[in-house]
């Protein structure tokens, strides 16, 4: 399957984003994915005006279950700072908000075996405001709702895994 779960996002200007541990449509090293839970280190440039915070996000397009499952959410990074490392995942001044694994945290990507290859889309959407407000408790669905108004950029990676035989 190809899906895309970007392909109908509200438009945005984009902008560079890349880490040092893939490359764009390439595999995620063992560390992202094989329970270390260590997050991928991203770097991003070329913001568009008026971006102030990103958002970041990392989604399993290929995850068998409805509607994928979301592995990362952290809102508030300042834009400024053009990085995360690897495995800090919350930067100051950031918040890590609860993702579909129940944890406030980045979850490693673990396709179970027979599910093939498993897309993990990475996603830097740039916000024209310092901290978005959203209430406690919600959804990652809510969270892309509220976005919309502020939105300025976003940029999207994806990295690949897949089940060890």
């Amino acid at each position: 399957m190809s899906y895309d779960p970007y392909a109908l996002a509200f438009p945005a200007a984009e902008f560079e984003l890349r880490s040092t541990d893939f490359e764009d449509g390439g595999a995620l090293p063992a560390s992202c994915y094989s329970g270390d839970n260590r997050s991928p280190a991203l770097a991003w440039s070329g913001l568009p005006e008026g971006a102030k915070s990103l958002v970041i996000t990392a989604f399993d397009a290929d995850a068998p279950i409805p509607g994928g499952l979301w592995h990362w959410v952290v809102k508030d990074v300042p834009a400024a700072t053009g990085s995360i490392a690897a495995g800090d995942g919350v930067p100051d001044g950031a918040v890590a908000l609860t993702n579909d694994l129940g944890q406030a945290a980045y979850s490693g990507v673990q396709p179970p075996p027979g599910t093939g290859v498993h897309r993990l889309f990475v996603c830097a959407t740039a916000l024209s405001v310092d901290r978005l407000e959203v209430p406690g408790g919600t959804s990652l669905a809510l969270l892309n709702v509220l976005m919309i108004p502020h939105t300025v950029g976003r940029a999207v990676i994806v990295g690949t895994s897949e089940a060890a035989a």
